[in-house]
């Protein structure tokens, strides 16, 4: 499964789960290797339940708390290394 993180207008979770390559929306790119992790599948599963509580959708900014900062967070958690810089270089630029 692949996990985003999107706005809608409600205090609950914006995370969700897709496919891989078919996030509703979107046009897949390409895929980029960002490392591993050892836990199992339940540990993760909880992982991203606990990490989920941070993301509402009514906090969404495209600037500040966008998708590319959800994969940020979770890639350093998870194998301790950042997404790549270009990934989220327009909202540093915003």
């Amino acid at each position: 499964m692949e996990y985003g993180f999107g706005a809608h207008e409600y205090p609950t979770s914006g995370v969700f789960e897709v496919e891989p390559r078919s996030c509703p929306g979107f046009i897949f790119r390409r895929s980029v290797l960002l490392g591993s992790t050892n836990m199992s599948h339940s540990e993760f599963r909880s992982f991203m339940e606990h990490l989920s509580a941070k993301y509402h959708g009514d906090t969404y900014h495209l600037i500040a708390k966008n998708c590319n900062h959800f994969t940020d967070e979770v890639c350093k958690r998870l194998t301790g290394k950042p997404i790549p810089g270009w990934i989220n270089r327009m909202a540093r630029l915003g």
